[in-house]
């Protein structure tokens, strides 16, 4: 190829294709291609809704095609785009006819990554993976794999009394040494220690339990304990709560709470307060044990749901009437007329115990 005496003028002019695939002039094809690769993926018009992503995806394909051809790329370098685009003298008075670019980048994308889909890169990865040496495994540097979470469920009666949990698990274990190694399926027996007390949501960690193999750390497996619903609890904190139900007639007047707990005792835990729709009764050291001093308990708490009467007769509600109206006699907020009737009516409870019951004829 002829080329110009002196220093070539026409080179300085024009585009810069090694500038706009951000390359050296010495760059060899393969950084060629990545470099288009890369910039051919970001500038697809189908990820940019740009008018000048349009213009500037038309540059990247033009200048890869001129810099991926040996012969465009020499009379570029020789002769500039302006040369190149205009013909320049070949070998033996031959003439070199100017490059066109054919104004298709699209064709240039389709032609490189066999799709015109914006997402290729994605698409050749999965046609084409890495080769293994480019990989972390194939420089022989092993990666552990993700922990494994699994939810452990555990009974109100484990967590109270604590002992310990046996979970089986089936994982791949490597065997054999070196290249012949090969990877079988082993039963394994996890044995999870449960303290007494134990909060819901404790992570209990198992290190490097998971699956083995060749190019890979096992995961560790990571217990995450819940709560089982209970019939009569629900544990809050250290608190254990429970919901009674009684009737109007009980919420006035007072009763018992009948009790089984989780240690099979019944306690009979008398009400005789007024029962409204936020009253709580706190019996202490019947909750759950503490985690880290197991001697010590939480506290039951017990809420009350009042199931009203659906009817009344007129006699029960002149009743209940009469009843307000001679509670009401003293001052609201008179503190002594109300300990007066307190009192009198201890007094009366007493009285009436100690009278006989009587005896019928016979008896």
């Amino acid at each position: 190829m002829q080329a110009c005496p002196g220093e070539c003028e026409c080179s300085k002019k024009g585009i810069d294709y090694y500038g706009v695939l951000s390359v050296r002039k010495n760059a060899h094809d393969l950084e060629i291609k990545k470099a288009f690769r890369k910039l051919a993926i970001h500038y697809n018009p189908e990820r940019q809704k740009d008018e000048s992503v349009q213009f500037v995806f038309s540059l990247i394909a033009e200048a890869y095609d001129v810099l991926s051809d040996p012969l465009k790329r020499a009379i570029y370098d020789q002769y500039g785009e302006e040369g190149l685009k205009r013909g320049v003298p070949g070998p033996e008075e031959l003439y070199i006819e100017p490059y066109v670019f054919h104004g298709e980048p699209l064709r240039t994308y389709r032609d490189f990554f066999g799709t015109s889909s914006p997402y290729a890169d994605l698409i050749d990865v999965l046609a084409k993976p890495l080769p293994l040496y480019e990989l972390p495994e194939g420089r022989g540097i092993k990666r552990k794999e993700e922990p494994l979470i699994k939810p452990l469920l555990l009974t109100l009666n484990e967590v109270f009394f604590g002992g310990e949990k046996k979970i089986k698990i089936q994982r791949s274990v490597l065997c054999g040494d070196g290249e012949g190694s090969t990877t079988v399926l082993r039963e394994k027996i996890l044995t999870i220690p449960i303290k007494p007390g134990l909060p819901s949501g404790t992570e209990i960690l198992f290190p490097e339990e998971g699956d083995q193999g060749p190019t890979k750390i096992p995961a560790d497996i990571i217990f995450v304990t819940e709560d089982r619903p209970h019939e009569t609890f629900v544990r809050d904190g250290t608190n254990l709560v429970m919901i009674a139900n009684v009737f109007l007639r009980e919420a006035l007047t007072g009763f018992h709470v009948v009790v089984n707990t989780i240690d099979d005792r019944i306690l009979r835990i008398p009400i005789t307060s007024v029962v409204s729709p936020d009253y709580e009764k706190i019996v202490i050291d019947e909750g759950m044990p503490l985690v880290d001093n197991p001697k010590e308990r939480g506290d039951l708490v017990i809420r009350f749901k009042i199931e009203f009467p659906t009817y009344l007769p007129n006699t029960s509600k002149n009743y209940i009437k009469k009843a307000f109206r001679v509670s009401s006699t003293g001052e609201k907020g008179d503190a002594e007329y109300i300990h007066r009737l307190i009192l009198e009516d201890k007094i009366r409870r007493n009285i009436d115990s100690d009278i006989p019951m009587r005896r019928e004829p016979g008896e």
